[in-house]
């Protein structure tokens, strides 16, 4: 309607859910005064104030918020560059205590997921750091919302990528990350 009719269309609405699907920007008012104006994804991030907050306490973040939203560049990232095999990789993920890293291309282009287990592997057999990718999952892209997000995540052990359309790393979204930005009374936490 809006492209067609080449105008700003107002819409007012008491159900929020609605407001959020179909805006652009909302507008919070209380008592006739504008509280905050914004993006649906700004407003549930950054809300002004109490009653900013206490509005958005029973929305549906899984119908708003998307994989970018939420992922986490907390993560140990393995830059894929020449002389970097699995024994450095190995070596790079015990110093910071973690079992599975992110795998990306000195441009940031997502390679793999890798884990101890499969470097450990992959040095026995004298192979190279592709080697020991894994192979059971797909990258989440940064658009995917997180109602769809969320059965992909509870099934893997490892936090998954999230990546753009040119495949370039986003970061990564576990399940604490996931229940984080569920729990309302926090609201949508970054990172972990």
């Amino acid at each position: 309607l809006q492209s067609k009719a080449r105008r700003t269309i107002v819409f007012i609405s008491h159900d929020l859910n609605e407001a959020m699907r179909i805006g652009d920007r909302i507008a919070i008012m209380e008592g006739g005064r504008v509280i905050q104006v914004g993006t649906p994804d700004e407003i549930l991030k950054n809300p002004a104030d109490d009653y900013v907050r206490s509005f958005f306490r029973n929305v549906d973040v899984t119908a708003i918020l998307t994989a970018k939203d939420i992922a986490s560049r907390q993560h140990t990232t393995v830059i894929d560059r020449e002389g970097f095999g699995p024994t450095a990789a190995i070596e790079l993920l015990r110093r910071h205590d973690r079992d599975y890293g992110y795998v990306v291309s000195p441009k940031g282009e997502f390679h793999g997921v890798v884990s101890v287990k499969s470097l450990l592997q992959a040095e026995r057999q004298q192979g190279r750091l592709a080697d020991a990718y894994l192979n059971s999952y797909e990258p989440l892209a940064h658009d995917m919302p997180l109602s769809e997000v969320i059965g992909l995540v509870a099934k893997y052990p490892f936090g998954l990528p999230v990546i753009n359309e040119a495949n370039k790393y986003q970061g990564v979204i576990t399940r604490v990350a996931m229940l984080r930005a569920l729990d309302r009374e926090d609201g949508v936490n970054h990172g972990e």
